[in-house]
């Protein structure tokens, strides 16, 4: 049978991460530890309201790597608010209901034929069609809209002009 240790004690810092809570990773902040600890200290000042000195006890670091993991998850997520991953559907909408109009040759069954899909799944994609839960789709994947507005003739550039 397994020996497993209890959780009573504190653990010490394992040997990637040292007391001050930095790691082998030169200090980028990139590895797996860095990005747990950036959102748990994070977590424990902004959500649960703890100062970075409180945190820092709990954590097991410095009040001031405290402050820099906090200070490092905030730029994350604030980057992570301007990234262009998803397109808004009624954006892809548009192209697909220019052609639509324009074009008597086109159909959205053609252009399901075109992208390898059944027509009710590029309904739901697009937010045309409730999807299985009964909600509207709202967002559609960057690739998947990409693909959209090349098969329509377009260039997928132009969906951020929209």
């Amino acid at each position: 049978m397994a020996h497993h240790a209890t959780r009573s004690a504190p653990r010490p810092a394992t040997d990637a991460t040292t007391a001050s809570g930095t790691c082998d990773c030169d200090g980028r902040g990139t590895c797996r530890s860095c990005g747990q600890r950036r959102a748990h200290a994070w977590r424990l000042v902004e959500t649960e309201g703890l100062s970075p000195e409180r945190a820092a006890e709990r954590m097991r670091l410095t009040p001031d790597r405290v402050r820099l993991l906090v200070e490092q998850e905030r730029d994350k997520r604030e980057l992570e608010k301007h990234k262009r991953n998803r397109i808004r559907t009624d954006t892809a909408r548009q192209f697909v209901d220019y052609a639509l109009a324009h074009d008597p040759d086109t159909t959205l069954a053609e252009l399901a034929h075109f992208l390898d899909m059944r027509p009710i799944d590029l309904k739901r994609q697009l937010g045309y069609e409730p999807g299985k839960n009964g909600k509207t789709q709202q967002h559609v994947d960057v690739t998947t809209a990409s693909r959209i507005v090349i098969a329509l003739g377009r260039a997928p550039h132009e969906l951020d002009g929209c």
